[in-house]
């Protein structure tokens, strides 16, 4: 019997839409995409993170007035509860997502550890 783990892997897909942490995390990304005042922080709040993640790459450091721009935009998404309630159902997904992958790659880790022993 052959097994297509593509196909495995679709399937999985489909299933993690039915989970309580996928789909909160869709009403609260919905919920973003509805709210333009929300949408548009949230867009600027994204900008800033890839930013920080480039300029970690590079090993270079903001200057004074960025990193005031960035603790302003953190502040004023920490106020909003549609952005703070999509952080948390990301974080919520993300640990879902944590534990399959853990799940997933089990047999490697456990390769390793056995070549450890």
């Amino acid at each position: 019997m052959t097994v297509n783990i593509y196909d495995n892997a679709n399937e999985m897909a489909q299933v993690l839409k039915s989970t309580t942490q996928y789909t909160a995390w869709q009403t609260a990304f919905d919920a973003i995409q509805a709210d333009a005042e929300a949408k548009a922080l949230f867009d600027q709040f994204q900008a800033i993170q890839m930013a920080v993640q480039q300029m970690m790459q590079t090993q270079q450091q903001p200057d004074a007035e960025q990193e005031k721009t960035w603790n302003d935009v953190a502040a004023k998404v920490q106020e909003n509860e549609t952005i703070t309630a999509l952080l948390t159902a990301e974080q919520a997904l993300n640990t879902l997502l944590t534990e399959l992958n853990d799940i997933v790659t089990k047999p490697v880790a456990d390769a390793y550890a056995a070549l450890r022993q």
